[in-house]
């Protein structure tokens, strides 16, 4: 272990997700107060987008960090589920297991845990991972949770993470109307070198570093050549650097140690920016999409208004009166 070697309290270049270590770039810190601000003012959908590495799921953390006295989430990982699967798998992670088997009845069960949510105050935020993985039926039945409102506010709040792919597969005909749902979107981008400096300063302040030269400036400008400026990346080369300097004794880590880690394949490099083509669409038969995406939004569409006819009377203090059914 290293951190003896550099007095250092705890690994600051861990890959988990954790919001002390948020370092706040331009990017960053828009795409955090614009889904921070969507979710307190309960505006319904909102889109993170950016390639993998960059801090999508840090930014989510940080959200919940910030909301953690108030808030009742769901995170789903599972792009292969179903809409019926969906619906179940949400309930759960919700905290509590749906007895319903089919869609209106796992819809009035989630309503319902919506309900008493928002007359105690709390938000309920469903963030879903990898979205533009997901297939066009299910992320249709992703917008429809979306509809139940107030006369005022959103029930459920839905925050969409995705790869740059996202927007394209949102040009979908079929997702349009999901397109036109989101409220607010937050792009993030890879750092320039000076926040790549700053990044790695700002990690190793966090885990108590007593220095603040353990990396040679010609270290970082080939951490930053190697990285690309994907934060994943960079605390990866960083956490492969410190390991070695601790067994070799070294008090710095130079510029001659990081590039051997990449010449010899010990540590991944960025590839160029992603670009955004059109996607395949994860769907069976994508002109057959539209048309099952119509009869599925019709059909929820009746399972709503059965449940506002039939349920809604008992629940007490919240105005249901003005329902997006469609």
């Amino acid at each position: 272990m290293y951190l003896k070697h550099f007095n250092l309290k705890e690994e600051p270049f861990a890959t988990t997700p954790d919001p002390r270590y948020l370092y706040r770039s331009e990017t960053h810190q828009e795409a955090l107060e614009r889904i921070m601000t969507s979710v307190e003012q309960r505006r319904g959908i909102t889109a993170i987008i950016g390639e993998p590495g960059l801090g999508k799921s840090l930014l989510i953390r940080t959200l919940l960090e910030g909301l953690k006295n108030n808030i009742r989430f769901a995170w789903v990982f599972n792009t292969t589920l179903n809409a019926r699967e969906l619906l179940k798998y949400i309930c759960r992670d919700f905290g509590f297991k749906p007895k319903g088997k089919d869609i209106s009845d796992l819809l009035l069960e989630l309503y319902s845990f919506l309900i008493k949510e928002y007359e105690k105050g709390h938000y309920a935020l469903l963030i879903v991972d990898e979205a533009q993985n997901l297939r066009v039926d299910v992320l249709e039945e992703i917008r429809q949770l979306s509809n139940l409102e107030t006369a005022r506010n959103k029930l459920l709040q839905v925050v969409l993470s995705g790869q740059p792919q996202l927007d394209a597969y949102l040009e979908h005909p079929a997702l349009q109307q999901l397109k036109q749902r989101i409220s607010l979107k937050a792009k993030l981008s890879r750092f320039k070198f000076e926040d790549t400096k700053k990044y790695i300063r700002h990690r190793l302040a966090v885990a108590k570093a007593k220095r603040d030269d353990i990396f040679t400036k010609a270290a970082v400008d080939a951490i930053y050549e190697i990285s690309g400026g994907i934060p994943r990346l960079i605390n990866q080369v960083c956490d492969n650097a410190l390991i070695v300097a601790a067994e070799r004794k070294q008090n710095q880590v130079d510029s001659s140690l990081v590039m051997e880690l990449a010449t010899e394949g010990k540590v991944m490099q960025a590839g160029q920016l992603m670009q955004i083509t059109k996607p395949q669409i994860p769907f069976p038969e994508t002109k057959k999409a539209s048309r099952i995406v119509a009869k599925k939004a019709k059909q929820a569409k009746q399972n709503r208004i059965e449940f506002v006819n039939e349920d809604v009377q008992g629940f007490k203090g919240v105005d249901l009166g003005v329902l997006a059914l469609a």
